[in-house]
């Protein structure tokens, strides 16, 4: 028997409504922007949703279309008419040759343009009016925000089990299964209820409390109910949209609406019974704290976090740790003019300059250095890591620089430290250096797991550990099951 012929499709993209980067057009060509079958050699060997879509065996995965960029501000309106009409159209396409029975969507589900504040949803609506009521299964990032109007759009929506996030590919394969059954005539919905909280990252970890227990006691409760599955996506603060909050997606039968309503309520009162509160160090204490303990300590620029769509060239804990005359940091900054002039200049040369802090005022001050050029390297590196393992990423011209006892690798792009190679890709060893600075919250640790220390830091900038700090214009809104 042929297995259904299902369209995949993915559209990526964690919005920091505060950032001061927006995900242009430029940002989705440097990170993933294909269609057809460029979709299945870029997502060879990794270990990312799509590649779990495409390694399903009860279906025939037709790759579509592809787009992401790494975490920043909104899209312009321009560039999310481009992407939308670029899916749609390859869509439109492949479904002129043979129709589709079903649709495989990977995306994150915090993803807000310019006057479009949830694009999960307006996708969905351009999506069917191609392929049709066919059956939809979704996989979301654990930091989603995803709306009733979205989850309601599909029958099977699912999100990551893990932060760090290490279970891309499973959960890619687990929901092209789902589809198949829904194919094979089994009537799956998916249930969404949501707590009107906002969380630091921080709290987040899916190896620690309260999350930890949550996903237990939350899987418990649907396996009692005989539900097909249950996720959390404690969801990303940093979005001024109404759709923020914690919320719990009930995968169940149709007959057992009721029971998959029960589970969801459950678990959201469960959520609202934890505590998330989040309190860590300044700057001054942490660097001090840092400089007195046996490394590799790891300082996280919490408010920094390139993964959370900040620009990644915050400077407080660069001008603290000169100031308190660090004998041996690393620490990576986003300058794009610095890396282009000190590649200019050349390995052995000396550059004086201003760096860093130049996105926003959110983020520090340009510090002053005179650095000696160490290295200087295309930026490209290939992962073995836990995150898109396989996946080769594009830091842009990079640059080392040493000033005392600090070593700065200056990037063109802003590019999270979802990776060991962030650092041994410009000949740095991280287990043999005292300080690393880590512009991120926790994913940085799948990267860096041999620091005997780490340290989060409440540092400025569009993440705050308070989520309070930054102003918001919208609530986010309670969604009952």
């Amino acid at each position: 028997m042929t297995p259904p012929r299902v369209a995949v499709l993915g559209l990526w993209h964690e919005t920091n409504t505060y950032g001061p980067n927006p995900a242009d057009l430029a940002a989705f060509e440097a990170f993933e922007l294909v269609d057809g079958e460029d979709v299945r050699r870029h997502h060879h060997g990794d270990r990312s949703v799509i590649s779990g879509f495409l390694a399903a065996t009860e279906l025939d995965p037709v790759p579509v279309y592809s787009a992401g960029a790494w975490p920043s501000g909104p899209a312009p309106a321009a560039t999310l008419a481009t992407l939308l009409d670029r899916l749609t159209a390859a869509l439109a396409a492949d479904a002129a040759e043979a129709p589709f029975a079903g649709v495989l969507l990977n995306l994150h589900g915090a993803m807000v343009a310019e006057g479009t504040p949830d694009v999960e949803a307006l996708l969905l609506r351009r999506v069917r009016a191609v392929v049709g009521a066919v059956p939809v299964a979704a996989v979301l990032d654990l930091h989603a925000n995803p709306s009733p109007e979205f989850v309601g759009a599909c029958q099977v929506v699912l999100a990551y089990d893990t932060y760090p996030h290490v279970d891309m590919w499973e959960r890619g394969r687990e929901a092209a299964a789902l589809l198949a059954e829904v194919l094979g005539g089994r009537a799956l919905r998916t249930t969404l209820a949501k707590a009107p909280l906002l969380t630091c990252p921080l709290a987040q970890s899916t190896d620690a409390e309260p999350m930890r227990g949550l996903l237990e006691r939350a899987r418990a409760r649907a396996a009692a109910a005989g539900c097909a599955r249950v996720s959390l996506t404690p969801g990303f603060a940093y979005s001024d949209v109404e759709r923020a909050g914690i919320g719990v997606l009930v995968v169940a039968d149709a007959h057992l609406a009721a029971a998959a309503a029960r589970v969801a309520n459950e678990t959201v009162a469960d959520v609202e019974a934890q505590d998330f509160t989040v309190h860590r160090p300044g700057v001054g204490a942490a660097v001090r704290e840092a400089l007195a303990t046996p490394g590799p300590v790891v300082l996280a620029d919490v408010a920094d976090n390139i993964g959370g769509g900040s620009p990644g060239d915050g400077t407080a804990l660069l001008a603290e740790l000169l100031a308190q005359g660090a004998p041996d940091a690393v620490v990576v900054i986003a300058d794009a003019e610095v890396a282009r002039v000190a590649a200019g200049i050349g390995v052995g040369g000396t550059i004086t300059t201003a760096l860093g802090a130049k996105a926003d005022a959110r983020h520090g001050s340009p510090v002053d250095v005179t650095a000696r050029i160490l290295g200087v390297t295309d930026g490209a590196y290939t992962t073995a890591g836990s995150w898109m393992t396989g996946q080769t990423f594009q830091m842009g011209t990079t640059v080392v620089l040493q000033t005392g006892g600090l070593r700065i690798v200056v990037t063109e792009r802003a590019t999270p430290p979802f990776h060991r190679e962030h650092l041994t890709s410009v000949g740095i060893d991280p287990a043999t250096v005292a300080v690393i600075v880590a512009k991120g919250a926790v994913a940085w640790r799948s990267a860096f797991p041999d620091a005997a220390h780490a340290i989060e830091v409440a540092t400025p900038g569009v993440c705050p550990v308070d989520v309070t700090a930054l102003p918001r214009t919208t609530a986010p809104a309670r969604v009952v099951a």
